[in-house]
């Protein structure tokens, strides 16, 4: 019995750590759960705004939470079987366990999740909803957007071990598409679904209620504290300018075709409100890349830009989908001056942050070569 034990657990080693186009089937798994959560996040904005509150057991709860489901799995697979090796000094040990930091992370966040699926039953079911609309900033939901983040950055971590990243010696970025291969296209993943996680939170109620797209004086300045720190990571970690503009158009364009999906084939009257207009700042963001490279000179200069760029497309985004957008304007341009202050700091500590992540050893560089 003892040898039919070892020898399933040395089995489930192997197919955890086998690589599969590049990547460990337990990265793979991470990029596939993520997928599925994503896109059930949008089906669900949709149903809830359509048909408000079913059962807790609906199809775009069951998508999100399959896909939460095989995170966990994976990740406490990979606790497992780390924790039947010898001790590795790269590994994060707690007691007798030890596992990449991202599965750690991960972990803590999935278990954030899971709370707020019971506690989110159990606050429809005995508080019901806030002000009669359903919200992603309901204290379930929110605990479980700050999970997924968990969930998500940790996924990018331990990701991002095992994709080489391609450096020039000149130390200057590449282009998305140069030797682009299948783990990086893994990796991008990761970091778009984080990206729109960070949208998610940042828009509250204006994700599912275009029409509460009316006032522009709040969340474009939650959108300028996470978002810009989060490209310029995204950038820098992969080495390729593009990555920002990637992690951004993949919202966009998942958002559409679930819109699609649900209003044209479905026949569901709502769908999730079309993301944040961040488009044209993150490929500003990807052309100055490209140009300048690492630093934080470009960044102190262009910031303000790279906002007010923002502000501009997001204003004409908004008065599309909305036709009445931002009003009293006035209420807005009074705080741009703090959106620029804003946007700009969180430039500078994303590049602050994707500098640590490099020195901590958690990239793998390999000379680039040009074909």
């Amino acid at each position: 019995m003892t040898a039919m034990v070892a020898t399933a657990m040395q089995w489930s080693e192997s197919l955890i750590w086998r690589r599969v186009w590049g990547l460990s089937l337990a990265s793979w798994a991470f990029v596939i759960a993520g997928m599925s959560s994503f896109i059930g996040l949008l089906w669900d904005g949709a149903w809830h705004a359509s048909w408000g509150r079913d059962t807790f057991f609906i199809p775009p709860h069951d998508m999100m939470y399959g896909g939460i489901s095989l995170s966990m799995g994976m990740a406490i697979a990979v606790l497992i079987t780390s924790s039947r090796r010898p001790r590795e000094r790269d590994f994060i040990q707690i007691g007798p366990m030890q596992a990449p930091l991202g599965i750690w992370i991960s972990l803590v966040g999935m278990v954030l999740m899971f709370g707020s699926a019971v506690y989110d039953d159990w606050w429809h079911n005995t508080i019901g909803h806030v002000e009669g609309d359903i919200v992603l900033w309901s204290p379930p939901h929110f605990v479980g957007l700050v999970g997924s983040l968990g969930t998500l950055g940790g996924a990018v971590l331990f990701v991002l071990r095992e994709v080489p990243i391609p450096t020039r010696a000149d130390g200057k970025p590449i282009w998305i598409w140069q030797q682009f291969d299948v783990p990086a296209l893994g990796l991008l993943l990761t970091f778009s679904y984080l990206a729109f996680m960070l949208a998610a939170i940042t828009m509250d109620r204006w994700v599912i209620y275009d029409k509460l797209r009316f006032d522009g004086s709040l969340y474009p300045l939650l959108a300028l504290l996470t978002g810009p720190g989060l490209l310029i990571v995204a950038q820098r970690i992969t080495n390729r300018a593009g990555a920002a503009t990637f992690a951004v158009a993949l919202g966009f364009v998942l958002s559409a075709a679930v819109a699609f999906l649900v209003r044209d084939l479905f026949g569901f009257p709502k769908a999730a409100s079309l993301p944040i207009m961040g488009l044209v700042s993150a490929l500003a963001l990807d052309v100055a890349f490209k140009k300048f490279g690492g630093g934080y000179k470009w960044l102190v200069v262009g910031g303000p830009i790279f906002v007010l760029i923002f502000y501009v497309t997001e204003y004409l985004w908004a008065w599309y989908l909305t036709r009445y957008p931002w009003w009293p304007l006035e209420k807005t341009l009074v705080m741009i001056p703090a959106g620029i202050v804003i946007g700009t700091a969180s430039l500078v500590v994303g590049a602050w942050i994707a500098g640590r992540i490099d020195r901590a050893g958690f990239i793998k560089h390999i000379p680039y070569r040009d074909a």
